[in-house]
């Protein structure tokens, strides 16, 4: 969630971080990396991650193609590594199984829940292509494609899916927010909350800074309000070691089964990594009670602040970051080590990591 400096509280990003280096060598020396990083000009690391930013954002079809590949191969790493995407034991058919891709396009992921559940139907949502989404390269494929369903909207604006029935007059897109709760009646054994911002997207200044919390907790709430009773939830999270990331995996391990997972040879140098919550359990009264922090977290980035068009959430004090590191700070080391170190490996590969004059 957006973090915002106040009066006498301290980070707490800070205090995790420290947390961490006091506890994980790992962890200390990408910690490192970053500071050398981040303490020199380096046109050549600069260069590395805005290629890849360019590619995201102008893909030609060839490239487009190319990522909705790269997603299957990510898919079927996941599965070697976790057995995520098998859902025959969740279904008492195998013909019955449901799956809810969030964020949907192109594709790639729901064509790799298909390679190992072929009788699959999957219900999705995207953002249009109008509005600077992704093509759904998925639809255009034969074999599956009276199994695929997809709605083309923004998920950020569902307001009756967050609790709100009554939109401000005076919100600037007060008529914009959108009726609907796609899928309410359906029960998923598997949700996937892939969403990232793209910067494709057209969106006023107002919501620039929100928009993060906003697309994290619109697809959390509407999976976990339609997640099968011992249901699978997948979740791209990034930076593991900021408050936000770490109190969202320690909410969910308190309803769910959850581990880390991080692909060998794609996005490795990044902060990014899935969140596999097996057993999900969403009449616990942790992921009710989860569920209702999102709403609240998605009112305040969206209608809070002076001008009603968002604000901040706010820290927490920092007794309750420490009795969370307390509580979970051995287990957050135990989850995070095998990402991190997939992370270090990569980044030790990569030259414009290395220190000035040794290469």
């Amino acid at each position: 969630m957006p973090e915002q400096p106040q009066d006498r509280i301290a980070n707490p990003t800070g205090i995790i971080k420290e947390y961490l280096k006091d506890n994980d060598e790992i962890f200390r020396e990408l910690e490192e990396i970053r500071a050398r990083l981040q303490g020199w000009a380096n046109p050549e690391g600069d260069e590395h991650f805005q290629k890849k930013q360019d590619h995201a954002d102008n893909a030609p079809p060839h490239v487009q193609r190319m990522l909705y590949k790269m997603m299957q191969q990510i898919g079927d790493e996941m599965q070697a590594a976790t057995q995520a995407l098998s859902l025959s034991a969740l279904a008492p058919n195998n013909r019955d199984i449901r799956v809810l891709d969030l964020c949907m396009a192109p594709g790639g992921y729901s064509k790799a829940i298909l390679k190992y559940n072929p009788d699959a139907t999957i219900k999705g949502i995207s953002l249009p292509l109008a509005s600077g989404g992704h093509k759904l390269l998925l639809s255009s494929d034969p074999t599956h494609r009276d199994q695929i369903q997809c709605s083309f909207l923004d998920i950020t604006m569902l307001a009756p899916e967050m609790g709100v029935d009554t939109i401000p007059t005076l919100h600037p897109e007060s008529a914009h927010f959108l009726p609907s709760r796609p899928f309410l009646t359906n029960s998923f054994h598997l949700a996937l909350c892939d969403g990232q911002i793209l910067r494709t997207h057209p969106r006023p200044a107002h919501r620039a800074p929100f928009e993060a919390t906003r697309l994290l907790t619109s697809q959390l709430v509407l999976a976990l309000q339609r997640l099968a009773q011992n249901g699978t939830l997948i979740l791209l999270l990034h930076k593991l070691h900021s408050w936000n990331t770490t109190s969202l995996v320690h909410q969910i391990s308190r309803f769910a089964d959850v581990r880390l997972f991080k692909p060998v040879k794609k996005h490795n140098t990044r902060g990014s990594f899935y969140l596999i919550a097996k057993n999900v359990q969403p009449e616990h009264e942790a992921a009710k009670a989860a569920v209702e922090g999102w709403k609240r977290d998605w009112w305040q980035t969206t209608f809070g602040g002076i001008d009603g068009t968002g604000d901040v959430v706010k820290w927490p004090a920092e007794e309750r970051v420490r009795a969370l590191l307390d509580e979970f700070g051995g287990k957050l080391v135990g989850l995070a080590r095998p990402i991190w170190e997939i992370q270090l490996e990569a980044l030790r590969n990569e030259s414009f990591t290395k220190e000035k004059g040794a290469r």
